[in-house]
């Protein structure tokens, strides 16, 4: 019985010198899982086969019954397996997150943990054609967009689905000629979780509708995954193109525009009002700023939208006549140079040394700081530098170069008057910021 095609496992990538680790509830669905590669492995398709096996902690005996089941089976077929115990409930509890999430956490830690230990290629999992129904109903529920309502993907980097275009039908019939019992967890048929809702009061219904109503869901994820990827690549193709000039970002078409403001995201579990908020932004003025969740805000400077954490850390550290400083917001370098070149970027300066007086250092920006910047015929407060520019509050914590004298340099920006290269200069030392 073939369980799955050819080109499925084609898709999952997997070469004839890797190795699998198979997560193994003991389940039907893990358990045919597992019989299926083992068979494959018998056959010089696979170089290595493991199962790994994580103990919730959550359903007491009939927990133990499931380790015990799946550890005597691997011991059967001469698989070696690993087993982990985890509080889930007081795992959950410490993270305040629901018992599923912290449970999903767990688990992933766990594979991931056996899997590099092993030196192993591929985590396998028992996602079938059923479950990909319920999550495309549950991430319509939720709004999602077409990344989510493609569901799961045969191969999620170190992930394999085997399975996810075969029915839960085919599995049990695979099963039962193969003879092969498996472990039945009570708590699928418990109404309490919105998945369990989903597969026993809402599936059942549409089957009314349609008796194939689970593989119509599941290829209709697969035509959403095909458009989705299309639009990936442009997106991928638009975000080498605009990197985060702000005039260029606009350029887009929104549908792609969003996907590479989403990948500018420092985070993951972005919501569609932030890229909402960030879409909006970038027509906006200068100076203009929004606030993301997990306390990310961005703002527009001069030509960039930029995005970030506002958290400031003060420091002042000693800059030596040559080398690099690594600073908490990036690293500083210096070097002397035979000449300046000139124009360049504000993360670049070039000084006259032979104006410099006493020991350098490298700080933040204090108040009262004040400077004659480039070009200038008096001083100015650096503050009022700031908000001439349209500078956020959260991008002034530049580093600001020093001698004894005063400013030297405020990276990003430009340098003081007094130490600027002249004709008569004759040693010129080169500054580089190069921000994290």
């Amino acid at each position: 019985m073939l369980l799955w095609t050819e080109q499925t496992w084609a898709k999952c990538g997997v070469k004839e010198t890797d190795g699998i680790l198979v997560a193994l509830s003991g389940g039907a669905d893990s358990v045919a899982l597992l019989l299926k590669l083992h068979e494959l492995q018998k056959t010089g398709r696979i170089a290595r086969l493991c199962a790994a096996h994580l103990n919730h902690g959550i359903r007491g005996e009939h927990a133990d019954a499931d380790e015990a089941f799946s550890r005597e089976l691997c011991e059967r077929l001469g698989i070696p397996f690993f087993q982990r115990r985890v509080d889930v409930p007081a795992l959950a509890a410490s993270e305040n997150s629901s018992i599923e999430l912290a449970a999903r956490s767990a688990r992933y830690a766990f594979l991931r943990d056996v899997k590099n230990e092993q030196g192993l290629d591929w985590i396998a999992l028992g996602h079938h054609r059923d479950d990909q129904a319920e999550t495309v109903l549950l991430r319509l529920l939720r709004g999602s967009g077409t990344d989510g309502l493609a569901g799961m993907r045969v191969k999620t980097g170190e992930l394999i689905r085997p399975l996810l275009k075969t029915g839960k039908d085919e599995i049990l019939a695979y099963l039962s000629a193969c003879g092969q019992g498996y472990c039945t967890d009570a708590t699928n048929f418990e109404t309490d979780a919105t998945r369990n809702r989903i597969r026993l009061a809402v599936l059942p219904v549409l089957e009314e509708i349609n008796p194939s109503a689970k593989a119509a869901l599941a290829s209709a994820a697969s035509h959403i995954a095909e458009d989705a990827e299309f639009l990936n690549l442009l997106a991928d193709r638009a975000l080498r193109e605009c990197g985060t000039d702000r005039e260029k970002l606009l350029a887009p078409d929104r549908p792609i525009r969003l996907r590479v403001l989403r990948r500018l995201l420092p985070y993951t579990d972005y919501t569609h009002a932030d890229l909402d908020r960030l879409d909006a932004l970038l027509s906006g003025q200068t100076g203009d700023t929004v606030t993301l969740k997990n306390g990310v805000v961005a703002w527009l400077d001069a030509s960039d939208l930029r995005i970030g954490r506002p958290e400031q850390t003060d420091f002042c550290l000693p800059l030596p006549a040559s080398g690099t400083v690594r600073l908490p917001n990036g690293t500083l370098s210096v070097e002397r140079v035979d000449r300046a070149v000139i124009p360049c970027g504000g993360n670049d300066a070039y000084v006259d040394a032979d104006k410099l007086h006493g020991a350098m250092i490298v700080r933040t920006p204090g108040d009262g700081d004040r400077f004659r910047p480039f070009g200038m015929h008096g001083s100015k407060l650096l503050s009022d530098c700031f908000t001439d520019r349209k500078v956020p509050r959260f991008e002034r914590q530049r580093p600001i170069v020093c001698d004894e004298d005063g400013i030297v340099f405020v990276a990003g920006y430009t340098i003081d008057e007094r130490v600027r290269v002249t004709a008569q200069t004759l040693h010129v030392l080169h500054y580089h910021f190069e921000e994290d």
